[in-house]
This record gives structure tokens, C-alpha cells and sequence, in this order.
């Protein structure tokens, strides 16, 4: 598991930029009235839950690392709605498809659906097992 050597520097990094991009999408929309940037959003909804959670990793609250990991597991869906609505958007307004948001619009659920398959394919077999880790007797 390489997230659970992340050094300190490492997790701090990542929550600057995470706060950086943050800090511009906000500006850009804001400020200058560009457009929301649905890919930047899509992209932060992934950065926050894994940047807080190796921070609070490192800095030794290990519970509440646990608890953004796991709300941080649900990001790719909301970042595939942020993509999603994006496209949309533009594509009501008349404008072009963005190739690069499309094809992660189609590989973000692509990918969570393997990962729901693996989750609930390698639950089975614990679920079989007692909590010595043997299987139940056969009747």
C-alpha cells in the first residue's frame, strides 16, 4: 500500500495544491466570470478526500483519516456527475466536446463498476468464514 508511506511533506504538498486549484477555480468563476470549470471540480471532488486523509494520517488522527478515506472512496462518483454535467452544459450551450472530460466521463463508472464487482466478489469469502477464520461445519 504506497498511501501508507506518504510522507509528511507529500500530504502537505497535495493539500496545497489542492487548495491552490481550489483558490483559482473560485477566482476564475468569480472574479473574472470565465466558466465553471466542471473538470476542475471533477478533478478537486478526487484531490480533497485523499489529500485530508493523508494528512490527518500523518499527523496522527488515524480514526478520522479512516472516516475521509471512506467518504473520499464515493469521490469518483461525484467527480463523474461534475464531468457529466459539464458536458451537458456545454453541449446545451452549443460549444464542443471536451474529448479529454468524455473519456473520463466513460472511464470513471467503467472503473467503478470493477471495483464494485471486486468489493463485493472478495466480501464472499469472508462472510463464509467464521470469526476463527474457519469455515462453518457442514450439516
Amino acid at each position: 500500500m504506497a498511501r501508507e508511506r506518504t510522507s509528511a511533506r507529500a500530504a502537505w504538498f497535495i493539500c496545497v495544491v489542492s487548495a491552490g486549484l481550489t483558490f483559482t477555480l473560485v477566482v476564475d468563476w468569480a472574479v473574472f466570470g470565465k466558466g465553471f470549470s466542471w473538470t476542475t471540480a471533477a478533478m478537486l471532488f478526487v484531490l480533497w478526500p485523499h489529500a485530508l486523509s493523508d494528512l490527518l494520517r500523518v499527523r496522527g488522527h488515524h480514526r478520522a483519516a479512516g472516516r475521509a478515506r471512506a467518504a473520499g472512496s464515493w469521490s469518483p462518483f461525484l467527480a463523474t456527475a461534475a464531468l457529466w454535467a459539464g458536458l451537458v452544459l456545454g453541449w446545451t450551450r452549443g460549444e464542443g466536446t471536451d474529448w479529454l472530460a468524455l473519456a473520463a466521463g466513460l472511464l470513471l463508472p467503467a472503473a467503478g463498476v470493477l471495483w464494485l464487482a471486486g468489493r463485493l466478489t472478495g466480501r464472499r469469502p469472508r462472510r463464509a468464514r467464521g470469526p476463527s477464520g474457519d469455515r462453518p461445519a457442514r450439516a
